[in-house]
């Protein structure tokens, strides 16, 4: 039988934790009435942790396990995570035991109220201000850009329905704006808030470099839900100071000519029109061209079988299946397909 639940946790050297981890998650579990499935992603450990996961598949035989060749970050191992979890419910935690597996059935209770995806408020959260207030201001920068309003996009807790999150393709650190993504296709998303515990085991993954990373892709998640299906729209709106800046320089040039200004100010405003105006030009072939790729692509929220929900009286035969190619050396368990 399938199971109705699968639990994602991506994990990158938490050998001290693992076993307590699973442990937990099922005492919790031992209380739900349908079938669930645990699927451990080792990102590229180099400690012992790969060694815990297949020990615990033998006293665990719904645990699966992913072993990747390198650390390839937690976004790659979610994703990994969805394209091989068989449930129509999918939740994701961390690996390092701050989450609680204790608040996975009032996550899923949550969902119930109709919604899509839930995703976990790290409320009182025990982490360093260091990490926090970054955090916070990734955080408020998304949910004014995006309307998509969240208080903690980074706390992994989160629910969400496998035919929402399988089809987004994900990339760098995209993991935290996968709500943001889904509602590009009609999902609808909530909040709650979770318990957050303080780190016990192993160290932090986490380093300043991250906060670049974060808004970088603030940055691209922005162009996409903005400009993703109307790109020339995006990139005419980027060329009108250009074009605003044209003008202004060619009225100087007119001025210049008119009231016979110092010696060469009419060529270096005719120069500086040029270029204002080449530039507003290639903005716009940008976009042209962009029109064309979103056209021959298959983003997510541009296909009907991944916006469809609900269909009477028609048959799913023919919709392409979602696949997403992922490389490691070793898997656990037994996977569909």
């Amino acid at each position: 039988m399938n199971p109705y639940l699968s639990i994602v946790v991506p994990i990158y050297n938490e050998e001290e934790c693992v076993d307590k981890l699973v442990t937990r998650i099922v005492e919790v579990a031992s209380g739900f009435d349908f079938a669930y499935e645990i699927i451990l992603i080792d990102d590229g450990s180099t400690d012992g942790t790969w060694n815990s996961i297949e020990r615990l598949k033998e006293a665990t035989p719904n645990l699966k396990g992913i072993k990747f060749r390198r650390n390839f970050g937690q976004t790659a191992a979610m994703v990994a995570g969805f394209e091989h979890a068989s449930g129509e419910i999918i939740v994701t935690m961390d690996g390092d035991l701050q989450n609680d597996p204790a608040d996975i059935p009032m996550v899923l209770d949550k969902m119930k109220e109709g919604y899509d995806i839930v995703s976990g408020w790290r409320k009182d959260r025990k982490d360093h201000w260091s990490r926090v207030l970054p955090s916070k201001a990734a955080n408020w920068i998304i949910s004014a850009t995006t309307g998509v309003r969240l208080h903690d996009y980074g706390c992994s807790l989160k629910a969400y329905r496998a035919d929402c999150i399988k089809p987004i393709k994900a990339y760098g650190e995209m993991h935290r704006f996968f709500p943001v993504m889904a509602s590009m296709t009609g999902a609808r998303v909530g909040e709650m808030p979770v318990n957050h515990h303080a780190r016990k085991y192993g160290v932090s993954k986490y380093g300043l470099n991250r906060i670049f990373k974060v808004f970088s892709d603030i940055f691209s998640i922005i162009l996409i839900v903005k400009f993703s299906t109307f790109p020339l729209m995006g990139f005419t709106l980027c060329a009108l100071p250009f074009f605003f800046l044209g003008l202004f320089f060619t009225l100087l040039t007119v001025l210049a000519i008119t009231l016979d200004w110092t010696e060469g100010k009419a060529l270096f405003f005719t120069f500086s029109a040029g270029l204002s105006f080449m530039g507003m030009f290639h903005l716009i072939a940008l976009g042209i061209v962009s029109e064309m790729v979103v056209g021959t692509s298959d983003l997510s929220h541009t296909l009907l079988p991944r916006i469809t929900r609900k269909r009477v009286g028609i048959s799913r035969t023919g919709d392409a299946e979602i696949r997403q190619e992922i490389r490691h050396d070793e898997i656990l368990g037994n996977f569909p397909g």
